[in-house]
């Protein structure tokens, strides 16, 4: 591990903390000047600050928001470096989408900002932003219907946006004529652009306050520190071989279930995450590259030491070991248009299932099963193209953990990312939301449950087209140490009317008319722990709020309820909760 006096060691902690800061700068300035709702209110981007070195890139820091942006740029950052070796300069700024090089599903789109300090590039600044249209067949660039990735957008290795200082226009614009919302992503673009310019800026400044000698020994102890932290941390985990499965119900290209399948190894202070045995690469777009897979893998592990600082000394104990030709570390030109979230979230569930042996008390929800039904069309009010980057009904709720039940309506690995108002949706497209509420009878059981699913409705004011894209219909969100699994997604399009349709995989382009309805369900969370050990007084506290009804109280609970007082039976449930324990114990003998 480096070393530093005492007087260094505080200022280690200064740069530590300032690269952090600079960090949630850039993502205030990429906030506050993009023009989509989908970066200025939804906050899909994330931001981070890199080095490079004969140890190969690292993670120096970054804001707080999406992990699995995050850790996937740092392979954005390696392959500038590998394509454009000698040929990077002072003022140059690059560019990159595509899911082979260095990528994660086309609509990912990652500026990389070198940063030179005595003619060397010292640090990268960069950003990677969600963006809501990327070409292709499907608007919104979630295509359920492609067999490769050629379907699914315009792909962009890395490029030059800038070149000594001049930005180089021909790509821009190349890159601006292939989305059907120009408008609204050139702005995004132009806010990733400046949040690394003014990154860059805050970097030179702390050089010049530091010198680079002081400031490159600060970051090494920094990576140091948090290798160090993490090794006793996985010293203190039993060694053994741990595994775990996560599911996903199809491929959208008429395949069945897609397992993956994790097996964790501790072993001294070292930890192999294998994910042999998952399935082979499929015809649908929930293929991952291996830069996704990792960056999913690093998001799960990232929430059971969430004290130690996060850059890629976390990451220095970790082995990843991937198959080839897998749904997990796919060949070109195999489609991945869903992969970040479905099968990635797959992924992150994976490796949690394996630590319920590892590490119980730290385990909890890490799965999304992300869905959503794209709506797309003419807005009457404005005359102009729209697609909905709403991802209200995305918001799957999160499951229970030790401690706490699940949040409604926000899955934990979404971290940073915001629900915006409806009203905000409402006014920039053309519907309205009449219910949003939660349903009853939905929360996976736990000692500590899962958030329940939620109900959305919206009526079109303007006749749309829809994609819709689910998963975790038959398999919904995964419980921990004896929790219930959540209820699962759907959606219904056109409700109530003669073509009404229940979706509970996927459907393509299709026409919902001006009053129609689209009513989803977004599911609950997992819950976490026997729900036979569930506090009586939450259950009755969810009873009172109509998250769970008297008699699934007593079905998955054990608690009996009086429906006319509203209170807790207590001898019944003593007795009742007596007997499921006993029928265990006799059922574990048995199978002994």
């Amino acid at each position: 591990m480096t070393t530093l006096s005492k007087s260094e060691l505080i200022t280690a902690e200064i740069v530590r903390n300032y690269l952090e800061t600079v960090c949630n700068e850039i993502s205030k300035v990429v906030e506050n000047t993009s023009i989509s709702s989908i970066f200025s209110e939804t906050h899909d981007y994330s931001v981070g600050i890199f080095a490079a070195d004969a140890r190969g890139v690292s993670l120096l820091a970054r804001a707080q928001s999406v992990p699995v942006h995050i850790f996937a740029a740092l392979t954005s950052v390696e392959t500038v470096l590998k394509i454009y070796e000698g040929d990077i300069h002072e003022g140059d700024l690059f560019f990159a989408s595509d899911p082979f090089y260095g990528g994660s599903h086309i609509p990912d789109w990652t500026v990389v900002n070198p940063v030179f300090i005595d003619g060397k590039p010292m640090f990268f600044t960069s950003v990677r932003g969600h963006v809501n249209d990327v070409g292709g067949c499907a608007p919104g660039g979630y295509n359920t219907i492609a067999r490769e990735i050629w379907h699914e957008g315009f792909r962009v290795p890395p490029v030059k946006l800038r070149e000594r200082g001049v930005p180089v226009a021909d790509i821009w614009n190349l890159i601006l004529s292939n989305t059907r919302t120009k408008d609204d992503i050139s702005g995004d673009l132009s806010a990733m652009v400046g949040g690394c310019v003014v990154g860059e800026r805050r970097l030179r400044a702390l050089v010049e306050k530091y010198g680079s000698g002081t400031v490159a020994r600060c970051v090494d102890y920094v990576l140091d520190y948090s290798e160090t932290r993490l090794r006793a941390e996985i010293s203190q985990w039993p060694d053994g071989v741990y595994r775990g499965r996560s599911v996903l119900d199809h491929d959208y290209a008429g395949g069945g279930e897609v397992p993956v399948e994790a097996t964790v190894t501790v072993k001294g202070s070292d930890l192999t995450i294998d994910l042999t045995g998952s399935h082979p690469q499929v015809a649908g777009f929930v293929n991952s590259v291996a830069t996704n897979t990792i960056s999913n893998i690093y998001s799960s592990l990232v929430a059971l030491a969430p004290d130690i600082p996060v850059n890629s000394g976390y990451f220095r104990p970790i082995k990843v070991v991937l198959p080839p030709h897998s749904v997990v570390n796919c060949d070109p030109p195999a489609p991945v248009g869903h992969s970040t979230v479905c099968i990635g979230s797959d992924i992150m569930e994976a490796v949690m299932k394996a630590f319920e042996g590892i590490a119980p008390d730290l385990v909890g929800s890490a799965n999304i099963d992300l869905v959503n039904v794209r709506v797309y069309g003419t807005n009457s009010r404005t005359g102009r193209f729209f697609v909905a980057s709403d991802i209200t009904a995305t918001a799957m709720s999160a499951g229970g953990a030790k401690g706490t039940d699940g949040w409604g309506g926000y899955a934990a690995p979404f971290c940073a990312l915001r629900l915006p108002s409806l009203e905000m949706y409402e006014r920039q497209y053309p519907y309205r939301y009449m219910t949003v509420e939660y349903a009853i009878d939905t929360a996976a059981p736990g000692k500590f449950r899962g958030a329940p699913a939620l109900h959305y409705r919206r009526r079109m004011l303007d006749p749309v087209r829809a994609i819709v894209y689910n998963q975790g219909y038959t398999n919904p969100m995964q419980g921990y140490l004896g929790g219930k699994p959540g209820a699962g997604n759907y959606f219904v399009l056109n409700e109530g009317a003669p073509d009404e349709v229940k979706v509970t995989d996927a459907c393509y382009d299709v026409a919902v008319g001006r009053d129609r309805v689209i009513f989803a369900q977004s599911g609950a969370g997992g819950g976490w722990g026997d729900p036979f050990e569930r506090d009586p007084a939450r259950v009755l506290a969810d009873v009172e709020d109509d998250y769970v009804s008297i008699a699934a109280a007593a079905r998955d609970y054990g608690v009996f309820i009086d429906p006319d007082t509203r209170k807790v039976d207590s001898a019944a449930t003593a007795a009742a909760r007596a007997r499921a324990f006993e029928a265990r114990r006799a059922d574990t003998a048995r199978a002994a």
